[in-house]
């Protein structure tokens, strides 16, 4: 009897112990994001500041020439500021947030690239074109797509250094457009076409964004999504976004410029 309970222990144990290992439950797929596809890369771009209006003259005659120029060059993103009195003027607080910091006294046509406190007019091409050879510390990448009657602007950032000062970091997306037919002054075009047109922030009448970084670790990557409702005012299949980065400091401008992208086409 012994024997026989004996014998069935061990089969038991035999039994078990031939038992396969059950298979390993499967990796979760990760949902896919809208960041997906961006990849921030270490270049800096070129920002130009155009100030400007369709009853200005020299914005007709060298103005809009040289804003042309500028994007022309490559890798360049250009806020076309429109003034009171022109039909796509943007709104008073957002245009006093941009002469307030930048441009402050100056007329139209004027033209501020990067951080220069100086009008340099019909010479923004080639400060644009030396603006693009220095460090980049801050990548982004940036895409868009209009749905349910709404532009969502999709952002990612990547620290190429340490940034212990995060907090001063600043970001803002542009709604922008292209393609506004109507007069301008000094222009010889009979049926002139305004593009780079600022519409309005995501921040309001605050030009230079808000403050939503956290995490200034080397490599450390930052995602946001800018909302804006498309008013019917907007020709969606003209608009695209700017966004800037800017860093909060002491200096004039107080809103320094760090790095742009834009998803126009």
């Amino acid at each position: 009897m012994k024997k026989k309970l004996f014998f069935f222990m061990m089969l038991a144990v035999v039994i078990v112990a031939c038992k396969p290992e059950p298979e390993p439950e499967p990796e979760p797929v990760p949902e896919p994001t809208p960041y997906d596809n961006l990849n921030p890369q270490q270049k800096t771009w070129a920002l130009v500041f155009n100030y400007t209006a369709s009853w200005c003259q020299y914005c007709g005659q060298w103005g809009v020439p040289t804003m042309n120029s500028c994007i022309e060059g490559g890798d360049c993103v250009g806020l076309a500021i429109k003034a009171s009195g022109d039909p796509q003027a943007v709104s008073a607080g957002l245009w006093n947030s941009f002469k307030s910091d930048r441009g402050q006294g100056a007329g139209t046509p004027s033209f501020f690239v990067g951080n220069s406190t100086q009008n340099v007019q019909s010479q923004a091409p080639r400060y644009c074109q030396n603006l693009l050879g220095t460090y980049c510390y801050m990548g982004l990448d940036v895409s868009h797509e209009i749905k349910d009657g709404k532009m969502l602007v999709y952002v990612k950032t990547r620290n190429y250094e340490s940034i212990i000062n995060i907090h001063d970091f600043y970001i803002v997306a542009y709604l922008m457009e292209d393609g506004l037919h109507y007069t301008q002054n000094g222009s010889s075009e009979s049926d002139p076409v305004h593009n780079f047109v600022v519409r309005e922030a995501s921040s309001g009448d605050d030009y230079f964004g808000e403050q939503l970084f956290s995490n200034g670790d080397q490599n450390a990557e930052f995602t946001h999504t800018f909302s804006f409702d498309m008013k019917s005012k907007y020709t969606p299949e003209n608009c695209y976004a700017a966004v800037v980065v800017y860093k909060k400091t002491t200096n004039e401008p107080v809103y320094q410029y760090v790095n742009c992208r834009w998803t126009r086409k």
